[in-house]
């Protein structure tokens, strides 16, 4: 849904009525307030109000009189002006409580993965598991945002699981300090997840996404992959809800020969990793964060049918929309 800007020519007695609208006061006490106002009726202050409905300008969920202090009173906060704009059925609180019940599967605890992982674990994502094989570096302090000079020599993925919980104590991790390679790798986290992110790059990211792809297509889970970074270009990924949206299979076979890979001669292999820095690994990683959140929430989806390129120096975006092909068993709409 794409949001607007609204100007309305109105009449004066509007401009009273708008503080009024605070839920305390019933139609007839508004009526009684607003008599003698300049354009005012009985008719006119219903034709307002039911523009004012038909555009999503009044709180679905007005706040608590009297609301609860909890670390994520902002956050609800947020929330209520996403159920009155996408007329969700929730209320703010049912949607706090859907994070906290979601499960998400994290693969690879580097550069984009701590970063989406901070997000997700501040934002009360209830359970989280994650995959990684790798130990903390020296390198990996000027952009991996949970690691430490302390951690060096430490599993990363124990290192993580102590730095989530430290954040909510109430948050359940489970840590596999192990490499996936095979959809079979997966089987077992998948059985009761909400959620399946690919955040590494080995062997490389098109293969990693394969196999996520394979197995959370398999288990009927939403995945985001795809994702990367390197030299000018951001890519968050793309986000598949299986029965619903584009499957990765589509996107991957549209897009393989994307900036003339096909034409490229390779004259000498790639002899040292990308360079990276913490504000790209912060900026990609958490365009995914927030998809993420959108899918566990039911929001709107920026990132499916679609890959999207970010210029990292421009900040342009090259936007490629993607259809499900005619021959692909996907069942996303035509």
């Amino acid at each position: 849904m794409e949001l607007r800007v609204l100007e309305f020519d109105v009449s004066p007695f509007v401009i009273e009525l708008i503080p009024l609208l605070d839920g305390s006061n019933s139609i007839e006490r508004i009526e009684s307030i607003l008599e003698g106002s300049a354009g005012f009726s009985c008719k006119s202050l219903e034709n307002v109000l039911a523009i004012m409905e038909t555009e999503r300008l009044f709180d679905t969920y007005p706040q608590p009189e009297h609301p609860s202090a909890n670390k994520f009173e902002r956050q609800e906060r947020l929330f209520q002006e996403f159920a009155s704009t996408f007329s969700l059925t929730n209320s703010p609180t049912q949607l706090q409580e859907k994070l906290r019940t979601s499960k998400v599967v994290v693969v690879g605890v580097g550069g984009t993965g701590t970063w989406l992982l901070q997000s997700l674990v501040a934002a009360g994502i209830g359970r989280i598991e994650i995959f990684d094989p790798d130990i903390v570096e020296l390198t990996n302090l000027n952009r991996q945002i949970l690691f430490q000079p302390g951690d060096l020599g430490l599993a990363k993925v124990d290192v993580a699981a102590e730095r989530f919980t430290s954040i909510d104590e109430n948050l359940q991790v489970t840590a596999n300090r192990r490499r996936v390679v095979a959809a079979a790798d997966l089987e077992s986290a998948l059985r009761d997840a909400s959620l399946v992110v690919g955040c590494a790059d080995e062997p490389d990211v098109v293969v990693l996404s394969d196999i996520i792809a394979e197995a959370a297509t398999e288990a009927r889970v939403p995945h985001i992959v795809g994702g990367a970074y390197g030299g000018n270009l951001g890519v968050p990924g793309t986000s598949i809800i299986p029965g619903q949206t584009v499957c990765w299979q589509c996107i991957r076979s549209q897009t393989m020969n994307d900036h003339n890979r096909a034409d490229f001669l390779p004259l000498k292999g790639r002899t040292r990793s990308g360079g990276s820095i913490a504000a790209i690994s912060g900026l990609v990683a958490n365009l995914a964060a927030w998809e993420a959140m959108k899918i566990l929430l039911g929001l709107p989806l920026a990132l499916s049918g679609q890959v999207r390129e970010l210029d990292l120096f421009t900040l342009d975006w090259r936007v490629r929309k993607l259809a499900r092909l005619p021959d692909c068993s996907c069942e996303a709409p035509q």
